[in-house]
């Protein structure tokens, strides 16, 4: 696999040569290595069976594209500024050696001064066309040489890449792909990997499907970012003034207008570390953080949702805690479970005997509430897209019960990081973030009564909790989302895992929901492992496509 993935760098970039009328120039074979392998065991035996393509595979997918009637064009935009010839060159190769050929590569220099910048990018410019570079007097900011660029496209749909990223050979393929069979979509975004400071790969991003509260608590998307031409016009392009978290700024804006949006499960971009890169040096530029927190408290503003932003000081730079401000007291009421095997019951008649509230907050026999748990799950449902909201549960040591249910194919949902400190963050920080997800726990979960009205009530034939995992889909099947909050803090004395759960529910549940469950979680990864609570790697190959 490894000899044929060099074959095919070698092939296509080749000897010192045209094709195409376009000098390329030659890697060595140490970059091609380096290009080809992780740091970590098992995610190379990850990329060995997922990430590589064969020259044979390439071809495959040129001559498909080829096929197309309809061939979006698509527009690369990069800006540059100062950034040393190596980086941006294998940049500029990555976007040169893709398997679907209908793009353009727009890239303005914001006033570089590096001598070696500027004669990369005029020896490039000159021997492929397909190159289109501005360069700008002076410096003057990546919003406005990132705004530049996007005057300069020409493509139906524009792809963001920074100047020292590069992207997978396939990755404008699947792109153009997706907007050939889903016309519709406005946005596309992939799943990525990091290149360390010597150029091996790791640190993969694999991530869950679209999820707008996820958001809400830093910019999860990242790289690859595809936006529909006039979808970039009619938001302005990005917002001068918040350098650094523009690419976050754009996002929240687009969502605010309900776009279609589709997650390419690939690793499609690979995000560089290096020396002057934020991926390596989280405090090299502060005023990011500032930026997003400005662009996120705007953004919670123009949504008419009156709220608090901070940085979330548990974890690494970039994510955000958001403190919406709770509705009314007499807004919600409590249901404590009781033991009785008629959980449906329970809450559909807690939910008809009084109509004078809009929030059901329900408790399983033994949880108890730290702190401001209840106005913390309620104030999430103020979001008119949201209709249920759980929180994080503990045991009595302090170690995680419930920090979000994944669905899996067997109809028995998967607690991650159930058994860890309460402080692991986890895999991107899924325990500590504000996060949509597919299904609340049973035992803590706020219902909007308007939801519950709309579905008709819980499904009265389960009487075990599979009631409410029933109710769960059924809310995403309507439109609706699903919250975790790990600010409504619960400790519970005892706890009944999903796997004591009644088994001829399960069983109902699994006939109703097979295919959906088959599908797979939208908001998690087939490349992440149901077998244990730690979202390690999948490999089991066989799950994985």
């Amino acid at each position: 696999m490894l000899t044929h993935f060099l074959t095919f760098w070698q092939q296509w970039l080749g000897k010192p040569s045209k094709k195409n009328n376009v000098l390329i120039d030659t890697p060595t074979e140490k970059d091609l290595k380096r290009w080809a392998y992780s740091e970590w065991v098992e995610y190379q035996a990850w990329l060995f069976h997922y990430g590589f393509l064969t020259l044979q595979d390439w071809q495959q997918l040129r001559h498909d594209a080829q096929s197309w009637l309809n061939r979006p064009f698509l527009s690369v935009i990069t800006p540059v500024f100062n950034m040393h010839p190596t980086y941006l060159r294998e940049c500029i190769y990555s976007v040169q050696t893709q398997a679907y050929p209908h793009w353009e590569m727009c890239l303005v220099d914001d006033g570089s001064d590096n001598p070696e910048t500027l004669a990369c990018l005029q020896q490039l410019g000159v021997t492929d066309p397909r190159l289109r570079i501005l360069r700008l007097p002076h410096n003057q900011g990546i919003c406005h040489a990132t705004n530049q660029a996007i005057a300069m496209a020409q493509g139906d749909y524009v792809v963001f890449l920074d100047h020292d990223d590069r992207l997978a050979p396939e990755a404008l393929y699947w792109v153009a792909k997706t907007i050939v069979d889903l016309p519709q979509t406005d946005i596309i975004y992939s799943d990525r990997d990091t290149l360390s400071p010597n150029g091996y790969r790791f640190l993969h991003l694999f991530k869950p499907d679209w999820s707008p509260e996820t958001l809400l608590s830093g910019n999860y998307l990242f790289h690859l970012m595809v936006y529909r031409r006039t979808l970039l016009k009619q938001l302005g392009g990005v917002r001068i003034g918040l350098e650094g978290s523009q690419d976050y700024d754009l996002i929240l804006r687009a969502a605010e207008l309900q776009p279609q949006v589709q997650h390419l499960r690939k690793v499609l971009y690979h995000w560089r570390q290096h020396g002057q890169s934020i991926a390596l040096a989280q405090n090299a530029k502060e005023y990011i953080y500032d930026a997003g927190i400005q662009a996120l408290q705007e953004a919670l503003e123009r949504r008419s949702l009156p709220a608090q932003v901070s940085e979330n000081k548990a974890l690494w730079r970039g994510h955000y805690r958001v403190q919406l401000r709770p509705p009314p007291l007499k807004n919600y009421r409590t249901l404590r479970l009781t033991t009785e095997p008629n959980y449906a019951q329970q809450v559909n008649q807690a939910l008809a005997l009084d109509n004078q509230f809009d929030f059901l907050v329900v408790f399983g026999p033994t949880l108890e509430a730290q702190d401001e748990a209840l106005p913390e799950l309620v104030s999430w449902l103020q979001i008119p897209e949201v209709g249920m909201v759980t929180g994080k549960v503990l045991d009595e040591q302090g170690n995680l019960l419930h920090a979000g249910l994944v669905q899996r194919p067997n109809g028995i949902p998967l607690a991650i990081y159930a058994g860890f400190p309460e402080h692991t963050p986890g895999y991107m920080a899924v325990t500590a973030i504000v996060r949509n997800l597919s299904t609340p726990h049973p035992a803590c979960v706020a219902i909007k009564r308007s939801l519950w009205q709309d579905l008709g009530g819980l499904d009265t034939r389960y009487e075990s909790p599979y009631a409410l995992l029933d109710f769960a889909l059924r809310t995403l099947h309507s439109g609706k989302r699903i919250v975790y909050t790990p600010f409504a803090r619960f400790i519970a004395h005892d706890w009944l895992l999903p796997e004591t759960w009644s088994a001829p529910d399960q069983q109902r549940f699994l006939n109703q929901w097979a295919t959906w469950l088959q599908q797979g979680d939208p908001y998690y990864s087939p490349y992440l492992t149901l077998e244990l609570a730690d979202m390690g790697l999948n490999l089991d190959w066989s799950r994985s496509e």
